[in-house]
């Protein structure tokens, strides 16, 4: 097996707050510790980042522009903490170097103390794992160290935040090449010449240059929200969805065609054909599964962005479980259309956008129905067949009302969320709603978010 790539994982706001709080000081090297927890999933090691401790004055034995000595009980206590409790297992320690504008690397005397620091945790705390980030004004480098052969080793992290707007370039990966966006961006013949113009160079050298977008579920409202990232720039997408094309899914899948029905080819396939003929240059991986399936986890580890856009609640859950523990940003968009009487009382839909940090989650929202996710969880058991006997929920064969507009509406609302994550030109909104009624309108839904459960499970810590 080679060796996992690693990344250190932070909630929303997280390392910014870190790096502000350390780098106030210019004119002295400053220092904290990280707590956080480890998992290895397939060629990935993480590291999510649970808390970060500050040391006290009295904490620092002495420090100036290029040196720093802390007081060996600060590190000591930090270890005594992490062994008391459940929630981690790691240790970060975290210094500046003021003195360094760019181009950011551990010096002689770091690596000679984190090596002894090392032997020593091992010999001690041999079920603590280590690692070490350096910051600059400009840039960080970062670092796990493992023991082989009982010699400590490090091996390069990569820092991941939840938003894009929130990175920090690391000087150990090399910058990206502007060749292609710069073609992709000309006025004449750019395919995104257009979408530089409304959203400037930076924003579609963000969208373009390192985002995977999984999309999870590409009916009617999926499939859209696929075409519309595409046409953004973004240009590698993952595509999740189990399930094959009918005849009636012709009225609302971007790309599917009544060929497709008839061979009854997988939603996934026909999606992705269609978007590789818009961007032949793209990256697009179509996995013919739910996301509920255990395998599912290491196709989904690496992606920058997750939307949600399925009919049923135990995707949604199982999105959301994956979303908060290895902190990846969700949006859920979702549809709906009541009709009583052969007359539409409510058309309506509503996206919302999960950032780990923000303490808003689909299930403080009440977006999440435990015995819902039960039933179509076991729907092939007794237990499913048993719910919907006694009414709590309605049959799986039950069909919903559809149609291509709502859908249309709904995936332009979710890409524009998820572009203003790259721009912030708008002000940051959990929740909105589009409703198509007595005339159509677009508002924030301040109350669910102010109903919300803040003493939520998932989220609330």
């Amino acid at each position: 097996m080679k060796n996992p790539q690693v990344s250190i994982r932070f909630k929303q706001t997280g390392f910014s707050s870190l790096r502000n709080r350390l780098l106030k000081d210019s004119k002295n090297e400053a220092f904290a510790v990280l707590l956080g927890k480890r998992e290895i999933v397939d060629d990935q090691e993480i590291i999510t980042v649970i808390e970060a401790m500050y040391p006290n004055i009295d904490d620092y034995k002495s420090r100036s522009l290029t040196h720093l000595n802390m007081n060996k009980n600060f590190i000591y206590d930090c270890l005594r903490d992490v062994k008391d409790r459940f929630d981690v297992d790691t240790i970060i320690d975290v210094h500046t170097h003021p003195f360094s504008s760019k181009g950011v690397s551990f010096s002689g005397t770091d690596d000679h103390d984190e090596k002894t620091f090392s032997s020593w945790k091992e010999n001690l705390f041999d079920d603590i794992y280590y690692g070490s980030i350096v910051l600059s004004q400009s840039d960080y480098s970062a670092r796990m160290w493992s023991s082989i052969d009982g010699k400590p080793i490090p091996k390069t992290a990569l820092i991941k935040t939840p938003t894009q707007i929130e990175f920090w370039p690391s000087a150990d990966k090399d910058s990206i090449d502007d060749a292609e966006i710069l073609k992709d961006t000309d006025v004449k013949n750019g395919f995104l010449a257009r979408s530089a113009l409304a959203l400037g160079l930076d924003t579609m050298r963000a969208i373009t240059s390192d985002q995977k977008i999984a999309v999870i579920g590409v009916g009617g409202l999926g499939s859209n929200i696929a075409e519309n990232l595409i046409h953004m720039g973004f240009n590698n997408l993952l595509l999740i969805d189990h399930d094959v094309v009918e005849f009636t899914n012709l009225n609302r899948i971007v790309g599917a065609y009544f060929e497709d029905a008839e061979e009854g080819r997988f939603k996934v396939d026909v999606v992705k054909n269609h978007l590789l003929r818009i961007n032949p240059k793209a990256t697009i991986s179509a996995c013919n599964k739910g996301i509920e399936e255990k395998d599912i986890l290491s196709n989904l580890i690496d992606v920058d962005w997750l939307i949600v856009a399925t009919d049923n609640h135990l995707s949604r859950f199982k999105a959301q479980e994956i979303s908060s523990r290895y902190f990846i940003p969700l949006i859920s968009s979702g549809v709906g259309i009541d009709v009583i009487d052969d007359e539409i009382k409510d058309m309506s839909g509503e996206v919302i956008i999960v950032r780990p940090g923000d303490r808003v989650c689909l299930n403080c929202l009440g977006r999440i129905n435990p015995t819902k996710v039960a039933a179509e969880e076991h729907q092939d058991m007794m237990i499913g067949e048993e719910l919907v006997k006694r009414g709590y929920v309605r049959g799986q064969d039950i069909k919903e009302p559809a149609v291509k507009t709502l859908n249309a509406m709904l995936a332009a609302m979710t890409v524009d969320a998820l572009v203003n994550q790259y721009t912030e030109r708008q002000e940051h909104t959990p929740i909105l709603v589009f409703e198509n009624n007595n005339i159509p309108v677009i508002y924030e839904d301040k109350e669910s978010v102010e109903r919300r459960n803040k003493q939520c499970f998932t989220c609330a810590a």
